[in-house]
């Protein structure tokens, strides 16, 4: 995200993780992290068993 905004690039979000990958994504640097799979369990495959 620094290396971004010393571009001129006028950024202050940086999503790059998932609930996999949580840890590395914030010793890198992310501002935002989706979670949702940690929270509600893993997502039923489209058409599988309602």
């Amino acid at each position: 995200l620094e290396a971004l905004q010393e571009r001129g690039l006028p950024l202050d979000t940086l999503s790059m993780g998932m609930s996999g990958d949580l840890e590395a994504a914030i010793l890198e640097g992310a501002t935002l992290v989706r979670v949702g799979t940690a929270i509600f369990g893993p997502r039923r495959a489209p058409g599988g068993d309602p």
